[in-house]
């Protein structure tokens, strides 16, 4: 889970936690929180091609040891991998999801999403992407629609979800997210 920008002295994000750990229990997922990368003020996630060179390959390698030390506690690899973010973290998955950089069974994206072109570089492995526009946020939601929009141009499997909310995370998105995920990655494997 790839949370939005938070202040450094906020507690929105244990807030925000605490309800997807209620989620994850109910739908039997183990779920990670990696923080973005601290700022001055504000812990977010690289928004820009030089920050994602600096930063992107140290992330991806802290979330992969992390769910490898999640694997041996539990003394078993897991069925599913997928990488879900919101608003900050909704635009740095969206650039990783267009350009197959994390090997993954799938991304969702909420409340955020860039739209950019498909890489010209061939890409090894692309995964399905579960789009969730909050169409009450006047910002992200033609962001989230313009990525959508992105991934059909690729030919990238998704699906696109619209909820009456404001800048806020839907448990019908993330329920939804899930659903289509799985199936797809079952299709995907048959």
């Amino acid at each position: 889970w790839l949370h939005g920008v938070i202040a450094n002295d906020s507690n929105w994000s244990h807030n925000h936690e605490k309800m997807l750990s209620r989620v994850a229990k109910a739908t039997s997922i183990e779920m990670l929180f990696p923080k973005g990368i601290r700022g001055e003020q504000v812990y977010a996630w690289p928004g820009t091609k030089d920050a994602q060179e600096k930063h992107e390959a140290a992330l991806i390698e802290q979330w992969m040891t992390a769910k490898t030390v999640l694997e041996k506690r539990d003394n078993k690899s897991f069925d599913e991998v997928f990488v879900f973010g919101f608003s900050s973290g909704a635009y740095f998955t969206s650039s990783l999801a267009m350009r197959g950089r994390v090997n993954v069974d799938g991304y969702a994206v909420f409340a955020g999403g860039q739209s950019q072109a498909a890489t010209a570089t061939p890409i090894a492995h692309f995964a399905p992407v579960f789009v969730g526009v909050c169409a009450n946020d006047s910002t992200t939601a033609t962001h989230s629609r313009a990525f959508a929009g992105s991934l059909a141009a690729a030919g990238i499997p998704r699906m696109v979800s619209e909820q009456s909310v404001g800048h806020d995370l839907s448990p019908t998105h993330f329920i939804q997210a899930l659903a289509f995920l799985r199936a797809k990655k079952a299709v995907n494997r048959a």
